[in-house]
C-alpha cells in the first residue's frame, strides 16, 4: 500500500472535472458535505491503520517527512532564530513546559478552549488567533480534526479548506522538538494534540511550516470553516472618516448572529510604533481574537460605553488602558455589569477595550459567517490571461435566497521562489439576458475589486437565472501561457443549482459596462455622451465610455500615464479609439500590480465628435484604435451597442 497519499481533494456533490468540462452542481447542506468526507477519509485511515498492524509499523509521512525540508523553503536559509528543531518526536516523548502535566495522558483533545493554545517561535499568530475564535465553540473544532482518539500507529486526519476547496489532510504525529524535547511550535497545554496537528496539516498543505509565518486572521477563518468571510476596515484613507456607529451595528449583528471574528492589530497601512504599542500591552501586526462585544451602562446613565473583549493567542500581554483589568473605568458601570463581564482576565491575555480605542489602533476586524444550515457547492474554474475562452457561471434560484458567493484564487503562500503576485479579483453577478443585444441583463451583486487571496458578495436573489462573472486583469498578458486556477464557493439558504458554461468574450465587456452603469462615478462631457469611472476602492481605474449620438462617432484620448503601480489591460497607459453612434467601450482597465505597495491613478480624458466616416483621422490615421484591439482583448474593449 503506498501511505504518501497524504491528502485528497474532496469534490462537493458532483464528480469534479477538470475546469474544461461544463460542469452542473446542486447545493448540498454543509453537515451532508462533511458527513460524505468523513466518510471517504475514515476509510482510507482504516485502510492504512490495518497495514501498519499487520507490519507492526509507525506511520511516517513520505511526503511530508520529519527533515529540515519540512521545516523550511531552503534549509540552507533558515530564518534567524529557527534553527532550533533538533529532533521530531512522538507525543509519549514529548516533554511539557508545565511539570504538573507530566502525569497526564496526551489525547486529541479534552474540551479544547482558546487558552489552551499557545504559540511556539512560528510567526502564525494569524491562523492560531483564528483557532483560539475557533475554539470558542469546541465541535468546530472537532468537525477539524477528524481522528478524535491517540493512535499507537501515529495517523491522523484534518479536514481544511484551502482556496476554496475542501482537502483532508493525512499526518504522523512526529512533531518538531528542540534538545530538551519539548515542541519548538504551536502546542496546546493539559498535553492535547489538536493545535501541533491541525498546525502540522496546514504546514503540509503549504509545503513547509516556514510558509505558516505572516497572514491575515480571515485567512485561518476561511481555512477552518470554509464558511464565507468579510472584513470591517477600522482604518479609513486620509481624507475619510469611518462611521463608528456604522461598525459597531455590523459588529454587533456579527456577534448576535454567533459569527466568529477575529482582529488586525497595527496591521494594514497603519504607521505603528513598536514601543507606543509595547508601552499600552498591544502588539502591532498581531492577530486577536473577538470574545465579545457588549454595550454597557454607566452610572451616571449619560454614558454607554461600547466594549469589546479581545484575546491575545500568546496568551499574556495585555492591553493596560482605558477598561483593562483594574482601571478606574470599572467604578462607572454597576457591580452587576461588573460581575457580567469578567473584567480579570489579562493573565491570559483577555481583556476589554472600547469601540473607540480599538478603532484607534487596530485596522480590522475579520467575520467568519459560518452557519452549520447553510447548503454549499464550490466549482473549480480558471482566470483567463485574456478576453478568450472566458468561463461564467449559470445560477437557477428556484425559491427567493439568501446567498453568498465567493471567488478564490490559487494560493502563493508556501511558494518562496514564484515570481507571482497575486491577482485583482472581483466577483460579478447579473441576471441572464432576456430577448437584448446584450450577453447579461443588470447588475444584482458584486464584490469588492481588491488583490486578495479571495473575494465575497452576499445579496437576496428572487427566483430567476443569474449569470455569476469572476474576473481578474493585473495578470493579462499576450504571453501568458497559462491561465490562474480558481474556485467559485456557493453558500444559500435554500437550494439552487450552478452550471459553468462558456461565453461568448464580449460577455466580459457587456458585464463591466453593466457595472460601471451601476456602480461608476458618471460625468456628462459632451450633449450625447457620458463617462463612467470605476476608481476610489476599485484596486485600479475602469472607464466606460456611452455614445448616445445617433450619427456621430466620438474620439476619445485616455492618458493615465501618469499612474504608479498599475498595468493596463490595453498595454500602455495611453489609449485613442473611436466609439460608433449608439454604442458603449470599456477604455481601459487599470489594475493594481503589488498588493503590498501603494499604487496612484491619474487619468485624462480629450474627446471630439467626429461625423465623417470612420477612423481616427489625425489622431491616429487608418485606425480605429491605438493601440489596436487584438483578438486577446477584444472581449472587453470592443465597443457595445447599447
Amino acid at each position: 500500500m503506498d501511505l504518501s497519499a497524504l491528502h485528497a481533494e474532496e469534490p462537493c456533490n458532483s464528480k469534479m472535472g477538470p475546469p474544461h468540462q461544463i460542469q452542473r452542481q446542486n447545493t448540498l447542506s454543509i453537515e451532508e458535505v462533511r458527513e460524505k468526507s468523513e466518510q471517504a477519509a475514515m476509510e482510507q485511515w482504516s485502510q492504512i491503520i490495518a497495514f501498519c498492524k499487520a507490519n507492526n509499523n509507525r506511520f511516517v509521512d513520505d511526503s511530508f517527512c520529519p527533515c529540515d525540508q519540512s521545516l523550511f523553503y531552503d534549509p540552507k536559509r533558515k530564518p534567524d532564530r529557527h534553527d532550533v528543531v533538533t529532533q521530531w518526536l512522538r507525543p509519549e516523548k514529548i516533554s511539557s513546559m508545565d511539570r504538573s502535566e507530566g502525569s497526564i495522558r496526551w489525547t486529541v483533545s479534552r474540551n479544547p478552549a482558546p487558552s489552551d493554545i499557545t504559540q511556539g517561535i512560528l510567526g502564525n499568530c494569524w491562523f492560531l488567533s483564528a483557532l483560539a475564535v475557533l475554539a470558542e465553540r469546541p465541535e468546530l473544532v472537532e468537525k477539524v480534526l477528524l481522528t478524535k482518539k491517540v493512535n499507537r500507529e501515529g495517523i491522523y486526519q484534518v479536514r481544511l479548506c484551502k482556496d476554496g476547496q475542501w482537502q483532508t489532510v493525512l499526518v504522523d504525529d512526529l512533531l518538531p522538538c528542540n534538545s530538551h524535547g519539548l515542541l519548538v511550535y504551536s502546542q496546546a497545554r493539559r498535553r492535547q494534540l489538536w493545535v501541533p496537528l491541525i498546525e502540522k496539516a496546514l504546514a503540509k498543505l503549504h509545503g513547509c511550516y516556514e510558509a505558516l509565518i505572516s497572514g491575515r486572521c480571515i485567512e485561518g477563518l476561511a481555512t477552518l470553516t470554509g464558511a464565507p468571510c468579510e472584513t470591517i476596515q477600522l482604518q479609513g484613507k486620509t481624507s475619510e472618516r469611518l462611521d463608528a456607529d456604522l461598525i459597531w451595528a455590523r459588529m454587533l449583528s456579527s456577534r448576535e448572529s454567533k459569527y466568529l471574528m477575529g482582529a488586525s492589530c497595527g496591521g494594514g497601512n497603519m504607521q505603528t510604533d513598536d514601543d507606543v504599542y509595547n508601552e499600552i500591552g498591544l502588539k502591532a501586526r498581531h492577530a486577536y481574537s473577538v470574545l465579545d462585544i457588549r454595550s454597557v451602562r454607566a452610572l451616571s446613565l449619560t454614558l454607554f460605553p461600547r466594549l469589546v473583549r479581545l484575546r491575545n493567542p500568546w496568551g499574556r500581554f495585555s492591553w493596560k488602558r482605558a477598561w483593562s483589568d483594574g482601571s478606574s473605568q470599572w467604578m462607572e458601570i454597576s457591580q452587576k455589569e461588573r460581575d457580567s463581564l469578567m473584567p480579570h482576565g489579562a493573565e491570559e491575555g483577555v481583556f476589554w477595550i472600547s469601540l473607540d480605542d480599538m478603532m484607534m489602533y487596530f485596522d480590522s476586524v475579520d467575520i467568519c459567517k459560518y452557519q452549520s444550515d447553510r447548503l454549499e457547492c464550490r466549482i473549480a474554474s480558471f482566470l483567463p490571461a485574456h478576453s478568450k475562452n472566458i468561463k461564467v457561471f449559470q445560477m437557477e434560484i428556484f425559491d427567493a435566497t439568501e446567498v453568498e458567493i465567493g471567488l478564490f484564487q490559487e494560493g502563493i503562500r508556501g511558494n518562496e521562489k514564484t515570481n507571482r503576485s497575486p491577482v485583482d479579483l472581483c466577483l460579478l453577478v447579473l441576471r441572464s439576458a432576456q430577448g437584448s443585444n446584450q450577453t447579461v441583463g443588470s447588475l444584482v451583486g458584486n464584490s469588492k475589486r481588491q488583490v486578495r487571496s479571495f473575494v465575497g458578495c452576499s445579496m437576496m436573489l428572487e427566483p430567476g437565472t443569474y449569470t455569476i462573472l469572476p474576473t481578474a486583469f493585473n495578470h493579462w498578458s499576450p504571453d501568458a501561457v497559462r491561465s490562474l486556477n480558481c474556485v467559485v464557493t456557493i453558500h444559500s439558504s435554500k437550494g439552487l443549482t450552478a452550471n459553468r458554461i462558456s461565453a461568448p468574450g464580449y460577455i466580459l465587456a457587456d458585464s463591466i459596462i453593466q457595472l460601471a452603469l451601476a456602480k461608476g462615478t458618471k460625468h456628462e462631457g459632451r450633449e450625447g455622451m457620458t463617462t463612467f469611472y470605476l476608481t476610489q476602492g476599485w484596486a485600479g481605474l475602469m472607464v466606460v465610455i456611452e455614445n448616445r449620438n445617433p450619427d456621430d462617432s466620438i474620439h476619445v484620448q485616455c492618458d493615465c500615464t501618469e499612474s504608479f503601480n498599475v498595468v493596463s489591460t490595453r498595454g500602455t497607459l495611453k489609449t485613442v479609439d473611436s466609439v460608433p453612434p449608439l454604442h458603449r467601450q470599456v477604455l481601459m482597465v487599470l489594475s493594481q500590480l503589488e498588493p503590498s505597495g501603494c499604487y496612484s491613478i491619474s487619468h485624462r480624458l480629450i474627446h471630439r465628435l467626429w461625423a465623417t466616416g470612420s477612423g481616427l483621422d489625425d489622431w491616429g490615421p487608418g485606425a480605429n484604435h491605438v493601440p489596436a484591439i487584438t483578438s486577446e482583448v477584444f472581449g472587453l474593449h470592443t465597443a457595445r451597442p447599447i
